[in-house]
């Protein structure tokens, strides 16, 4: 197996080098990250200037990894296209550290990565895990969950245009209570416009309204908080081939 890993947080993360431990025993694995954080870059990708690609020894000489001057999405796909000369068998983008649910997914980079990878037809993983920073996530924990999980994903044959978002609660190494796949929850989000007013305009901030959480929560977010690893299927535009015989009864006549 081939791994691309990709992460919005950085390639010196330890979120990235966790699955980098994780992955080395399954088989190859290279790593394209952004230069920087765009963990809420969402889909976003460069199209106006050159993209810079540096190589380096993060991993050790046996791994290669290289940074972009760009997004995750990016990441993916130069990765994919220039970078690995082999063909990638699988690719995990994050950790994402927090819990984005509902319609929040759409804003994260490390989402829109996995997704990028789809519609090369590759298998793809986006990950995230509750906390607020990596310096309260307890990454030898993820380790050990990570590596029973990525077993059972790589037993199976993946669906076309499908990636996966596996949301991780707060880890110890005895407080998780097993799996729960849920479904995406699209009319939640935690992000609200709030006005600000001065003497001459008003102006628009995206804010958490966290008053609002305890009503609106996610199935997602429940199960979470009560200690379980989430696993949520996310599909992509282009497969949604369920809807064209709908759309062209629609237009018939025209």
């Amino acid at each position: 197996m081939r791994f691309l890993i990709t992460s919005s947080s950085g390639i010196f993360s330890p979120a990235v080098g966790s699955i980098v431990e994780v992955l080395n025993h399954f088989g190859e694995v290279f790593v394209v990250c952004p230069h920087k954080e765009s963990s809420l870059a969402g889909y976003t990708v460069t199209l106006h200037k050159p993209l810079k690609v540096t190589e380096l020894t993060a991993f050790g000489a046996e791994i290669k990894s290289w940074v972009v001057n760009g997004t995750s999405v990016d990441c993916v796909k130069i990765g994919i296209e220039k970078l690995i000369k082999k063909k990638v068998d699988f690719i995990v983008s994050g950790i994402h550290i927090g819990s984005p649910s509902g319609r929040d997914l759409a804003y994260c980079g490390d989402i829109a990565a996995a997704m990028e990878g789809t519609f090369f037809q590759i298998p793809s993983l986006a990950l995230s895990i509750d906390g607020i920073a990596e310096n309260e996530v307890n990454f030898s924990s993820f380790k050990k969950y990570f590596n029973e999980l990525i077993e059972v994903f790589l037993a199976h044959k993946h669906p076309k245009g499908v990636c996966f978002h596996i949301h991780f609660p707060t880890l110890t190494e005895k407080n998780c209570q097993g799996v729960k796949v849920v479904d995406f929850d699209f009319t939640f989000s935690r992000y609200k416009y709030v006005t600000i007013h001065d003497d001459h305009q008003d102006f628009y901030v995206l804010q958490q309204k966290e008053n609002e959480r305890k009503d609106k929560e996610t199935r997602e977010n429940n199960l979470t908080r009560a200690s379980y690893i989430t696993v949520t299927p996310l599909e992509n535009l282009i497969s949604q081939r369920k809807h064209i015989r709908k759309l062209e009864r629609w237009f018939k006549d025209k």
